[in-house]
C-alpha cells in the first residue's frame, strides 16, 4: 500500500513538472485558395501542430491535401497534391512571418520539393485567423525539373 501511495505521489510530482514546462499547445486547421505551378486554380486543406515554442519562435509541423484543376480535355477532375512542411514561426500578438521546407507528392505519380513562406495573423480576438503565402516548389520525377510556384490565401483556426 505505501508502495502504491508512493509511485502516485511521484507520479502527481512528475506530472506538475512537465506542466509547468513551456509545452507546445498549437494545433491549427488551414483551408484556403490559391494557384498552383502557376495558375492553375487549387483548393487546400492542412492542419498544422506545434512541436517545439521557443519564447521568439514556434515550430510546427503541417500536413496537407489539395485539389488542382487541370484545365485540360482528358483530365477526369481536380488533381490530388498531398504536402508536408516543417515551419518556422513568429510568437508576436499579431502578424508573424513563418516558412520553411516542404516536399509533397501528385496523385501519387511526382515529387515536388522545395519551400513556403507567408504571413498570418488573427482575426479579431478569437480563435480565427488568415494566412497568406507563396509556394517555391519544383516537380521531380517526370524527365527534367520544372519549378511550380503557387499563392495560397485563406484562414486558419486554432485549438
Amino acid at each position: 500500500m505505501k508502495t502504491a501511495a508512493l509511485i502516485t505521489g511521484a507520479a502527481l510530482l512528475l506530472s506538475g513538472s512537465a506542466a509547468a514546462q513551456t509545452a507546445p499547445t498549437g494545433v491549427q486547421v488551414w483551408g484556403g485558395l490559391g494557384t498552383d505551378a502557376y495558375i492553375l486554380p487549387t483548393l487546400s486543406l492542412g492542419l498544422s501542430a506545434d512541436v517545439v515554442r521557443q519564447p521568439q519562435m514556434t515550430v510546427a509541423v503541417r500536413g496537407g491535401a489539395s485539389l488542382t484543376l487541370l484545365p485540360l480535355p482528358d483530365a477526369t477532375g481536380p488533381v490530388p497534391v498531398y504536402s508536408a512542411e516543417v515551419l518556422l514561426r513568429g510568437n508576436e500578438p499579431g502578424m508573424n512571418l513563418y516558412g520553411g521546407p516542404s516536399i509533397g507528392n501528385i496523385a501519387g505519380l511526382a515529387w515536388v520539393l522545395g519551400g513556403v513562406a507567408g504571413v498570418q495573423g488573427p482575426l479579431g480576438q478569437g480563435n480565427w485567423g488568415y494566412f497568406g503565402e507563396f509556394k517555391a516548389r519544383y516537380l521531380l520525377g517526370v524527365g527534367e525539373v520544372v519549378l511550380l510556384p503557387g499563392v495560397n490565401l485563406g484562414v486558419t483556426y486554432r485549438f
